[in-house]
């Protein structure tokens, strides 16, 4: 039997999977990544935990059976810097959930040139100006560019396509840093990694059975929509992302299509890229977390059981912007709305509203995928924490009105990075659970309100909200 150990990390949690050639999750092992939040702009993790914690989950992976390769999937646009002789992370981790770099994004819009301060961009600057100094030979880079240098003991420096693209920092090959973005910023092609293939060796760690290969590194909202069957998926975590694959050589859009979609690398082979697009909103599994710390809810876990005695008649409608409003509208300066709120709602209703909200925010997502590509979606696939939600998934079947099929792993991302490591096709990953539309009539209602509710949403923040990509 072959086997590949797939690491999977996340905004808040690392999670290590043996995977066989039949794509069964054999063993799994997780563990939190802690974040540290200062105000409201401030959100750092520390790399060398990152990396440390990695090793653990590895060396009990091997623990339990034997593989030879390991790929590697792992949230986007986060930003570190490290020293170019040996893996060793100067300062704190910036992550893609940080906004300390809007004022700067702002001020670069007012000059034509657009970033975003989610994107890893300025975030890299911002390292730079602040360590380089002290450490001449300094490197940036994402996630994945990090764990390959530090799990093969600073044998290997790069980044894969899928990850490179989403700093904001590649031209329109999706496979070459621009120079002319970079001078921008005061970056050369010095600071940063090489770009290569999403499958490709990239040096060994060693295990307790010997080395095993690192042959997958993968974003992983692309690592998701490589693990699905429908061409089409959502993605219900930290945030809620929707993707297609369009297997374009050429990006739709330079930067946003009318209904706010921004194309993004699927896949690269033999040094090109291929295309598809992405529909991006700030919060989902995060919105519930909002409820988990205002008391609302002992744990992730029981939303769907507290928000089922909900009495319909007093749901309240949730826009669920904590961090921002996304597509189709992109105002990083709105905020979480709750209207409809009568004397008659209580816990259960209040929580019921918030599932709807995400539900209709990831519908928005579908619609606007659907109209900026050209193309009809004949199913959506759906995995994430959230996605294993029943009113959720239910909600967005109804608003979208379309069959979704939810991965029969909530990480669908695991099963597509184990999927392009072994060299599985597509037709091989096991069969989702179908979800048919159901009655609309008071979705329809609810996703009205929610629409008037989104116009009270926009320009909380306005200096925010004046910051565009």
């Amino acid at each position: 039997m072959t086997a590949v150990a797939v690491l999977d990390v996340g905004s808040s949690s690392l999670r290590a999977s043996l995977v066989d050639d039949q794509l069964r999750v054999l063993t799994s092992y997780s563990t939190p990544l802690q974040l540290l939040r200062e105000g409201t702009a401030n959100v750092t993790f520390d790399p060398m935990e990152m990396l440390r914690l990695c090793e653990e989950l590895l060396d009990r992976i091997a623990s339990s059976g034997s593989f030879d390769s390991i790929a590697i999937t792992n949230q986007r646009s986060s930003a570190i810097a490290f020293e170019r002789r040996r893996p060793v992370a100067i300062g704190m981790a910036i992550s893609w959930e940080d906004l300390r770099t809007s004022s700067q994004c702002l001020a670069l819009s007012q000059t034509g040139v657009a970033f975003a301060p989610n994107q890893s961009a300025t975030k890299f600057a911002w390292l730079l100006q602040r360590y380089e100094a002290e450490h001449p030979d300094l490197m940036v880079g994402t996630i994945d560019t990090w764990l390959t240098f530090g799990l093969t003991k600073g044998a290997v420096l790069a980044t894969d396509a899928t990850n490179a693209a989403m700093t904001g920092l590649v031209d329109s090959s999706g496979v070459r840093w621009d120079t002319t973005k970079l001078e921008v910023l005061g970056l050369t092609t010095d600071n940063l990694a090489p770009i290569i293939d999403v499958v490709g060796h990239r040096g060994d760690y060693l295990t307790a059975h010997g080395p095993a290969s690192i042959v997958v590194t993968i974003a992983d909202q692309q690592a998701s929509l490589a693990g699905q069957h429908p061409r089409t998926k959502v993605t219900l975590g930290t945030s809620a992302v929707a993707d297609i694959d369009l297997a374009e050589e050429t990006p739709r859009y330079e930067r946003r299509g009318p209904m706010g979609t921004f194309p993004i690398v699927t896949a690269a082979r033999s040094g090109h890229a291929s295309f598809g697009l992405e529909a991006f909103w700030m919060n989902a599994g995060s919105a519930i977390a909002w409820l988990l710390r205002n008391g609302l809810l002992g744990s992730p876990d029981d939303s769907e059981q507290v928000a089922a005695s909900a009495k319909p008649g007093f749901i309240p409608t949730v826009v669920p912007a904590h961090s921002g409003i996304g597509a189709p509208i992109w105002d990083f300066g709105g905020r979480c709305v709750i209207t409809d709120l009568s004397p008659g709602a209580g816990r259960s209703e209040i929580v019921h509203g918030f599932l709807l909200g995400i539900a209709c925010a990831a519908a928005d997502l579908v619609t606007a995928l659907a109209q900026d590509s050209g193309t009809t979606h004949e199913s959506i696939g759906l995995d994430g924490k959230v996605a294993s939600n029943t009113i959720v998934a239910s909600a967005l079947a109804a608003l979208t009105s379309l069959p979704i099929i939810r991965s029969p792993s909530p990480e669908a991302t695991t099963l597509g990075a184990a999927r392009l490591a072994l060299g599985i096709s597509r037709a091989a990953l096991p069969q989702g659970h179908l979800i048919e539309p159901g009655d609309t009539t008071f979705l329809a209602e609810y996703y009205q309100h929610y629409h008037q509710s989104l116009e009270l949403a926009r320009e909380a923040l306005p200096a925010l909200s004046r910051v565009t990509f």
